[in-house]
């Protein structure tokens, strides 16, 4: 106090300037509050103007507006009102959408995706204001509207044909001078007349086929797409593609030939291969393919939709996983908000594919062909048998017999079908002829738990993506793709060496452990072969010192084995003399009856079932297969080769092709599967 009266003065300007200060300050944070409510706008109030799923019309966007005749003027400049809000709202989201904040981001762009009925105008102006990043969010957004994403720019629009397959040829000759892969020089020696051929080929079968095939200038173009294809899937060969301004190309190939379903299915793979280099982002983004793959991961062909949802979830920097070569994601094929609870991995056989092993299974089933070829029977009219979905409406019947389904319409005019239902157990096709005493079924369902209203059950050609997905929530489901042969006559690659099963399954292992396969309980779904090399899989899993890669065989949680040859085949056994006309391929000669490796590697894995128990559920053929060619019928895997000798086990009426092909969602083969996977999804919940 003393100090204050010696120096009142002091005193005096201190607190002024305290005071202004504070003042100043507090006028500067009123200002800043002010600007940031001024510009910023919450985003929960879509909860409050628009209304849920369900509640929306189907032709109206946020809300409903009933007015008279005598108020279209008002209307009309209401609507105005609201898509101009509707459209600064949306340029707001795309501020939102760059901000440095992952969840701020995500969630940004999912209210973005619920905007509609814009103008076009508006549309076009903020397509050219999304980034790469934001498209490709959309572009994982259910129900999105395709006019968020840019126009691809043609650069090749006043080409003729044949100057686009020179421009075809040109980046073929340069991929290859930076690659010197002989398939691809194999493949311009033998395709382009006007390029001599090397002295190391010859006049063989394959150069005969090739001429054979190309009859036209119209043909030569999908030849060289499924020459890039194989070029893409090499090494690192696919970022070549980019680097040589192929990206443009294939875009006008593909505005060429956009009803050619396998030209498309073609080019998506090539894309797919792309997208594992997620630094060409920018150049798929430029080049129009980010809307292009929006619109593909939609399509009923799962040769298009399925590579196309893997190449957006490699380019979703949001999303950490980066499937390589052999993976492919079946579910979800959109960003999620919860974390799936299971993985369930599907794994094909010898001769299969992500793409055709798991349709629903065909009255007539798929032969046998000869030589790595399969035959295509009257039914199926589509490449790779591929069969086109049907979408009709009708009942959903317990069975696909037509005389049972005639008995059941019958049934439902005289009595209700609904009634019946109640009454009885509803019977699962696919029916198991003997099983063991581990087996647990279920082999049918109560009536009331039954669906029995009309549903649109239709065929499909990937049943773990059309039914798991949706009859299972919280799932991560992934399908393996790789290349087999049964002759080395025919070989996939001319210098790629033939991976044997314990090749595979450290190639596999480690493509899994960068999708973070480990981390949550895993249930394989395995076809033949395919049990094969997960079971050597988990050998050595087991035994490896990364954490990462033995929580694989850690969190194995369950197995379902269809028709795998635990010991062998008989089929692949042949007589020296036999061998020396076939010679059989390396995937062949392991799977000879008896072999020792097979003995060894299913001796370990029954004893990883006794340290880690593992829920393993078999089922087998107990009908010969049909080799187109021959017309020879083959037991492929015999009951005590198939019976793995621990767990459920079951024997199905079927051939080898149709044992993991359910007739329909209502199959045991499909319910079973299902059942084991909710119970083990049901367990993990509760841990």
């Amino acid at each position: 106090m003393h100090f204050f009266k010696k120096y009142p003065k002091f005193f005096k300007f201190t607190c002024l300037a305290t005071i202004s200060g504070g003042t100043g300050w507090l006028c500067y944070q009123i200002q800043t509050t002010k600007n940031v409510l001024t510009n910023a706008l919450d985003t929960s109030i879509l909860s409050i103007v628009e209304p849920t799923i369900t509640e929306k019309p189907e032709n109206e966007d946020f809300v409903v507006i009933d007015m008279g005749r005598e108020q279209e003027g008002q209307d009309a400049s209401f609507r105005s009102n609201w898509s101009s809000f509707k459209f600064s709202f949306a340029k707001r989201l795309l501020i939102l959408a760059n901000s440095e904040n992952k969840y701020l981001r995500k969630k940004a762009v999912r209210q973005l995706a619920r905007i509609k009925k814009l103008d076009n105008w508006q549309f076009n102006l903020l397509s050219n204001m999304i980034d790469a990043r934001t498209a490709v969010g959309l572009a994982r957004t259910p129900d999105v509207d395709p006019r968020f994403f840019i126009t691809p720019p043609l650069r090749y629009l006043g080409h003729t044909h044949n100057m686009i397959v020179d421009v075809m040829k040109d980046l073929l000759v340069n991929l290859h001078a930076i690659s010197q892969h002989p398939c691809m020089d194999y493949f311009i020696s033998k395709a382009f007349s006007d390029i001599d051929a090397p002295e190391k080929f010859t006049e063989d079968m394959t150069y005969i086929e090739l001429k054979k095939s190309i009859q036209s200038s119209d043909e030569l173009l999908p030849l060289c797409l499924e020459s890039l294809l194989h070029h893409a899937s090499v090494g690192n060969y696919a970022k070549d593609i980019a680097e040589l301004n192929g990206l443009p190309l294939l875009m006008e190939i593909h505005n060429r030939f956009k009803d050619n379903v396998e030209v498309s299915a073609t080019i998506c793979r090539i894309i797919s291969y792309l997208s594992m280099h997620p630094e060409l982002l920018e150049e798929l983004y430029n080049t129009g393919w980010i809307g292009i793959l929006a619109r593909w991961v939609k399509s009923d062909d799962v040769r298009i939709s399925i590579p196309a949802a893997k190449a957006l979830a490699n380019l979703d920097s949001d999303e950490e996983p980066l499937y390589k070569q052999r993976l492919y994601p079946l579910h979800p094929t959109t960003r999620i908000v919860r974390d799936a609870g299971v993985d369930v991995v599907f794994v094909h056989g010898l001769l299969g594919g992500v793409f055709f092993t798991w349709r629903q299974r065909l009255r007539q089933q798929d032969p046998l062909g000869f030589l790595g070829k399969k035959g295509t029977p009257e039914s199926i009219t589509q490449k790779s048998s591929y069969v086109e979905p049907c979408r009709t409406k009708r009942k959903r019947h317990c069975s696909s017999d037509p005389d049972i389904i005639e008995f059941m319409e019958d049934l439902e005019e005289h009595v209700g079908y609904s009634s019946l239902c109640k009454e009885y157990d509803v019977v699962w096709e696919d029916i198991p002829t003997n099983t063991n005493d581990d087996a647990v079924g279920p082999y049918s369902c109560p009536g009331y738990k039954y669906n029995c209203s009309e549903s649109d059950d239709y065929f499909t050609n990937c049943w773990p993506r059309d039914w798991l997905a949706e009859d299972c929530e919280h799932l991560r489901i992934i399908g393996v793709n790789y290349e087999t042969n049964l002759s080395l006559w025919a070989p996939i690659c001319r210098v790629e060496k033939v991976k044997n099963l314990t090749e595979r399954s450290e190639e596999l292992i480690e493509q899994l452990a960068q999708v973070q396969v480990g981390k949550r309980p895993i249930v394989w779904v395995t076809h033949s072969m395919g049990g094969l090399i997960v079971k050597c899989l988990l050998n050595k899993a087991s035994k490896s010192s990364d954490k990462a890669i033995r929580d694989m065989y850690l969190n194995t949680k369950g197995i379902i084995f269809y028709s795998t040859p635990h010991i062998g085949s008989s089929v692949a056994t042949f007589s020296q003399a036999s061998a020396l006309v076939i010679w059989p391929s390396v995937e062949v000669q392991e799977l000879q009856r008896d072999s020792p490796q097979l003995l060894k590697m299913h001796e370990d894995f029954l004893e990883l079932t006794k340290i880690n128990p593992i829920r393993v559920v078999t089922f087998v053929e107990t009908q010969p297969t049909v080799v187109s060619a021959m017309k020879f019928k083959f037991l492929v895997v015999e009951p005590d080769s198939g019976n793995p000798g621990c767990g459920e086990y079951y024997e199905i009426p079927l051939d080898h092709l149709g044992i993991c092909k359910p007739a329909s969602r209502q199959s045991f083969l499909y319910q079973k599967v299902l059942s084991v996977i909710k119970d083990i999804l049901k367990h993990h919940d509760k841990v």
